[in-house]
């Protein structure tokens, strides 16, 4: 009687340190987790993925919450899935971003150089029309 008494109390304390263990890990978990949201969620998962205690066969409990986690599977999958896409979308968008952001310093540099090209030609026509001007007005003072 005595031994059953010990041993009974080994397997409690065994037990309780297995949970423990467990909570320990589902509070590591958790602490990884920065949105209040997601920790939410994760809570949720863990609470569904609990293995029920009553029955060793399946019941309509656990089919239900076989369903659940299957559904819950499916759809971390194709947040998955999602996440990739986005952030390949994003990395065309950004190299796009990049490029356009390099054509567009290469054009800018290109219209100062033409603006200054064209003041300075707009400079050399006036003092062409300026010389013909006083040519004229020479030629006339000339026939006079």
């Amino acid at each position: 009687m005595g031994k059953e008494l010990e041993f009974n109390e080994e397997t409690d304390i065994v037990e309780k340190i297995v949970e423990k263990i467990v909570e320990v890990e589902k509070i590591v978990e958790v602490e990884k987790l920065v949105e209040v949201e997601k920790i939410v969620k994760v809570e949720k998962i863990i609470e569904v993925t609990k293995p029920s205690l009553k029955c060793l066969e399946s019941c309509k409990h656990c089919e239900e919450k076989d369903k659940k986690i299957r559904e819950l599977e499916e759809l971390k999958e194709n947040l998955l899935f999602d996440v990739k896409y986005v952030k390949e979308s994003y990395d065309v968008l950004n190299k796009t971003v990049v490029g356009l952001k390099k054509k567009n310093l290469e054009v800018d540099a290109a219209m100062t150089m033409m603006s200054s090209t064209l003041m300075t030609k707009q400079k050399a026509i006036n003092e062409y029309i300026e010389n013909c001007a006083k040519l004229k007005h020479d030629l006339e003072f000339e026939k006079i």
